[in-house]
């Protein structure tokens, strides 16, 4: 448990994991049904770093039978005989023909490519944070087998991952670097000491912002996109009139959900922070989070045919002083509903199931 973000809204180490899960839908549409079953169905929220790392360790295996790809790397030394290019400055100025040698500049085939890298020292971390010891001990195997491939254990570093360039037969790779990306977010250390930093997602406020925002449009996605609904963040510009060098300088209209669906469209605004106020004496919603959501759903539901809500969705923080609330604002009904974080993610879920109501049970379950 820690605390992150605006008002210091507690967060279980677990709703992070869930966060980040479903902050992940294009690697979460790569799985099989078995496996996203393994992690959505909420049997492995208590480890669900243990569930992840099986499933990269089992894919890993997989990829290692079906043959590595291989790539080039370009290596510079001194040779007895002429391979690739001779770098007839250095081979002078370091006097390698007294020794009858030359320096050669040439590319060799290998598969100690930094995918590859990235992989082994992904499972050899989780090897470490794995409460299991069957799946420390598989994911340590795991990591060897590629170094007897002959990948070497060394971590790769961001410009080297850039350059990964994926085809039709590696395809599978991709998936398992972005396996492999989510898994070491979720190896997230305790707040002490030592050698290894904290994630991103651990000691930023606008990283924790984002990724609130970004699981619960993959939650809702994931549950109701397979019932007809569709899911997404949209951008828009205001309906204004007037010269165009005067419209540029109007912010855009960002809806950080849209649910549309059967005639409904939801449409949901996330705040990770208190969305409750204390002004003299009078507990209130923030002014400024109300005109945003009111002017989001009126301008939406223009273009619309059927019938538009709006939620307020915020991260709960210790002591908030404001309820959930339904209200109806100049024709169109709004719902504040806060999502503790620091509860189970059971709980979380069923928080979230809750907000959008609107949305039949049934379609949620």
């Amino acid at each position: 448990m820690f605390q992150a973000g605006a008002g210091s809204t507690r967060i279980d180490i677990r709703s992070v994991w869930f966060m980040l899960l479903y902050s992940s839908p294009e690697l979460l549409d790569t799985l099989t049904t078995r496996e996203r079953e393994t992690l959505l169905s909420g049997e492995r929220d208590n480890d669900l770093l243990d569930a992840l790392a099986e499933i990269l360790a089992r894919q890993v295996e997989s990829r290692v039978r079906s043959m590595l790809a291989s790539g080039y790397r370009i290596r510079a030394e001194p040779l007895t005989r002429v391979r690739g290019r001779i770098d007839h400055l250095a081979t002078a100025r370091r006097r390698l023909m007294d020794s009858g040698r030359v320096q050669c500049r040439y590319q060799e085939q290998t598969i100690d490519l930094p995918r590859y890298r990235y992989m082994l020292v992904t499972l050899r971390l989780a090897s470490h944070r794995a409460r299991a010891a069957p799946v420390r001990r598989r994911c340590l195997t795991t990591a060897q087998l590629l170094e007897r491939c002959g990948v070497s254990p060394v971590d790769p570093t961001a410009p080297e991952m850039s350059k990964e360039q994926y085809g039709h037969f590696d395809s599978e790779d991709r998936k398992l670097v972005l396996l492999s990306r989510l898994t070491r977010d979720m190896c997230a250390p305790e707040h002490a000491a030592g050698k290894n930093d904290l994630p991103a997602i651990a000691r930023n406020e606008h990283a924790l912002r984002r990724l609130f925002e970004e699981s619960v449009r993959g939650f809702y996605r994931l549950h109701l996109g397979p019932l007809g609904y569709s899911v997404c963040g949209e951008r828009r510009q205001w309906p204004a009139e007037g010269s165009s060098s005067g419209i540029a300088h109007l912010p855009n209209l960002n809806v950080d959900v849209a649910v549309r669906g059967h005639g409904l469209q939801v449409v949901v605004e996330c705040k990770f922070g208190p969305i409750f106020d204390v002004r003299y004496g009078k507990t209130m919603i923030k002014p400024d989070y109300v005109r945003q959501l009111y002017s989001y759903a009126s301008i939406f539901s223009r273009e619309f045919d059927g019938r538009t809500e709006a939620v307020l969705l915020g991260a709960l923080v210790d002591g908030s002083p404001g309820p959930n609330l339904d209200v109806v604002v100049d024709g169109i009904p709004v719902r504040v509903h806060q999502v503790d974080l620091a509860t189970p993610p059971a709980e979380v879920r069923e928080s979230l199931r809750s907000a959008l109501s609107q949305v039949t049970a049934s379609d949620l379950a």
